[in-house]
């Protein structure tokens, strides 16, 4: 299992290829920059069964090779704060369920499973990666173009991803205050798999509600507010393109997003489940 740590940033169309080409991007590189065209599946059942339990499943096509990967998102633990991977290779584009054990998808990995799986969205890319050195940490900087599509329906995609090789994850954040001088960046709320799965339901213009946020009883003060807070900067930013459109929901969810962001009421998980627990209730207190 591995630990995926990355930050998404959305660029305009007209400027992904200016960040490709900027001097200090290959400055920091620590190798030569690897082109490809990347074709993602995404597979779940009808009733999104996987998506409920916090579980993607995907197979990626580049060339000849398959590459299956399932990942796990705790609820409100999104971002930058990394999720749960398990990659491996398989010879057919359809996943296999064998493969699962030992991962996040082993519960639910039956053969009734197997038969319902679908493909649900695709995502077309082609990705520039940069491996750098900053600071303390290696980084991968990939710079992706491409579209999304599902039912008939397209999006485009066009963003940046600074993910954490080794090292110190602050590193990330450095990397990406300096991409934000040199191009039109913003913070990308929404993955990939979650703008597929609107796309698919039609809804990618709808207002996005913010859910409840599971923390471990055992994190920090600190590592609970990092979640909280940037579980909340994602509540408010995903509902950009609502506002964008005049959705007064969108509207309300966004200042929703950004009150919570200020000190208002969340609704947490974990931290808060024993009565009298002092310990827990100061971190709850923390991390609000």
């Amino acid at each position: 299992m591995g630990r995926e740590v990355e930050l998404k940033l959305e660029v305009p169309a007209s400027a992904i290829d200016d960040v490709a080409r900027l001097p200090w991007l290959s400055e920091l590189s620590s190798g030569m920059p690897k082109c490809q065209k990347l074709v993602s599946v995404y597979f779940d059942t009808a009733k999104s069964k996987l998506r409920e339990h916090g579980l993607v499943l995907r197979v990626r096509h580049t060339g000849e090779n398959r590459l299956q990967t399932i990942k796990s998102v705790e609820r409100g633990a999104r971002g930058a704060f990394g999720r749960d991977e398990w990659e491996e290779e398989v010879k057919s584009d359809a996943p296999d369920l064998k493969l699962a054990n030992g991962t996040a998808l082993e519960p639910l990995a039956t053969k009734k499973l197997q038969r319902r799986l679908r493909p649900i969205f695709e995502t077309v890319v082609e990705r520039t990666t940069f491996p750098i050195r900053a600071g303390d940490a290696d980084l991968k900087v990939s710079v992706d173009h491409g579209f999304i599509k599902a039912k008939g329906r397209r999006e485009a995609i066009s963003e940046i991803e600074i993910e954490l090789t080794d090292g110190d994850p602050a590193e990330i954040a450095h990397v990406a205050d300096r991409l934000a001088g040199s191009a039109p960046i913003t913070y990308l709320a929404q993955s990939k798999p979650e703008r597929g799965y609107a796309l698919s339901a039609g809804e990618a213009a709808k207002p996005v509600r913010g859910g409840t946020i599971d923390l471990d009883p055992e994190v920090s003060a600190a590592e609970g507010f990092q979640i909280v807070a940037l579980s909340c900067l994602d509540h408010a930013a995903a509902n950009a393109r609502a506002v964008r459109e005049g959705d007064t929901e969108g509207i309300h969810q966004m200042r929703v997003g950004l009150r919570r962001l200020g000190g208002g009421n969340i609704p947490i998980h974990g931290v808060t489940t024993r009565r009298g627990d002092r310990k827990n209730q100061n971190r709850a207190q923390m991390a609000h």
